[in-house]
């Protein structure tokens, strides 16, 4: 991987990241009550400016409680007339880094404008749109949430320079994430949409080593699928993968043999997720690599074993399953869950949510496809018997051993909705998040 050039680039640039806290969103009426300023220079935090402004108006009380920026605090601080230009020069010509930037540089450029100055014509850079490019199933982007997922510091929320601290150790972890992954046009900043996910790597033949693709594989800390696709984008070879020597093994012998010319690696979490989009791929591969693929994967998922020695062994386990409605189990973010019908096992037809959080929007969802399943509209996602097989034996040996997954009936969760979220609760406090991501990544 060449990260040096990756590194020069960004290290060349500068930037000032800011934020402001304002006695409201309406940028025509409301004022400024502080800002806070950090540069970067060289890929470091540098300096740093905070000013408390007098919006000379009175504080709305919910913002005083937001911010606990209070009336007599900002009583004897300057205007924005007289602290302006040292705000500006402070900026300079640097690329302005934002956690909204949509609000922040529009709510100063309007200031400008008020003051018959002229706005400002930097570039920049909102760190809230970036984290929706780099991690697109987050549900939660606010700084508060991104600074715990990312270990930083971040104990003022909602004071100006607080928050660009934060917002500035949050764009420091973006950019090496752009280095590891080897930035090549500045541009990238500003559109990395389909090229920079954290979840997400892609190999081309003529760009791309055995080697480097089996190294990447052993470095993954958590589940999930390689798709490698020939000409035209046709399928030739998937594996829902486990993190087993083995399961590399084979991954990197198939590959050899195969004239591809495209390989993708997508994390997924738990590994019945994995199964769920290795599903998709399932029948376009060669028998013997269906065969070979289930064999590996019910030694390393299940145990020994027949097949009808290990139905008998799961006999009540398999049961419950058949007479479920749901399966819900960890999502790759940390504070967020997946659920499936499980007539319909499919990518699209889950729900990611978070928790707690999202209480209403689980139960609504549980209530419309329960409801669909009724009125026979529920798209059933069909998978082939020797996968089924699979995915039904390691739902029943997590059930038995209550873990990962929490197989359930519509009525548990829609008739005694308090009793349901204690068990949740129960459910995950005994099977925590242990994937680490996105701090650790692809």
């Amino acid at each position: 991987m060449e990260t040096h050039s990756s590194k020069k680039m960004l290290a060349d640039m500068s930037f000032c990241v800011f934020d402001l806290e304002t006695t409201g969103g309406n940028q025509k009426k409301d004022k400024i009550i502080e800002i806070g300023l950090v540069q970067i220079d060289n890929l470091e935090v540098g300096a740093q400016k905070s000013f408390l402004i007098n919006p000379e108006r009175k504080i709305p009380d919910f913002i005083q409680k937001l911010t606990s920026i209070t009336q007599d605090e900002v009583e004897g601080a300057p205007i924005i007339d007289a602290v302006i230009d040292e705000v500006l020069e402070f900026i300079g010509d640097r690329v302005l880094i934002a956690h909204n930037s949509s609000f922040d540089i529009p709510f100063l450029n309007s200031v400008l404008e008020r003051l018959g100055r002229k706005q400002l014509e930097n570039k920049g850079l909102c760190t809230n749109l970036m984290t929706k490019y780099l991690i697109p199933t987050l549900m939660n982007s606010n700084l508060n949430y991104m600074s715990r997922i990312f270990n930083i510091s971040h104990q003022k929320a909602h004071r100006a320079l607080d928050d660009a601290i934060a917002t500035a150790q949050l764009f420091l972890n973006y950019l090496n994430i752009f280095i590891e992954k080897d930035i090549k046009k500045i541009n990238h900043l500003y559109y990395p949409k389909n090229r920079y996910e954290l979840d997400l790597c892609n190999f081309k033949k003529d760009t791309s080593e055995h080697e480097e693709i089996v190294a990447k594989m052993k470095k993954i800390f958590a589940p999930f699928v390689i798709t490698v696709k020939g000409q035209n984008g046709v399928i030739l070879f998937s594996f829902p993968c486990t993190n087993k020597d083995n399961e590399i093994q084979f991954i990197s012998e198939r590959i050899k043999d195969l004239e591809w010319q495209t390989i993708s690696i997508k994390l997924s979490g738990p590994i019945l997720e994995a199964l769920i989009r290795f599903n998709h791929s399932f029948n376009k591969m060669d028998e013997a690599d269906q065969d070979e693929a289930i064999t590996m994967l019910r030694q390393n998922l299940i145990g020994d074993g027949t097949k009808e020695e290990l139905n008998a062994e799961y006999k009540e386990e398999l049961q419950k399953i058949k007479q479920a409605d749901f399966v819900l189990m960890n999502h790759l973010v940390p504070e967020q869950y997946t659920i499936y019908p499980l007539g319909a096992l499919g990518i699209r037809q889950g729900l990611i949510f978070r928790y707690p959080g999202h209480d209403k929007k689980l139960i609504q969802y549980i209530n419309s496809k329960s409801n669909r399943k009724k009125a026979q509209k529920l798209k059933e996602i069909h998978f082939p018997e020797m996968l089924q097989e699979l995915v039904n034996l390691y739902m029943a040996k997590n059930l038995r051993q209550e873990r990962e997954l929490m197989i359930f009936k519509d009525s548990f969760a829609l008739k005694n909705k308090d009793f349901f979220f204690t068990q949740l609760d129960k459910f995950i406090e005994v099977n925590p998040n242990k994937y680490n991501y996105p701090e650790a990544f692809i």
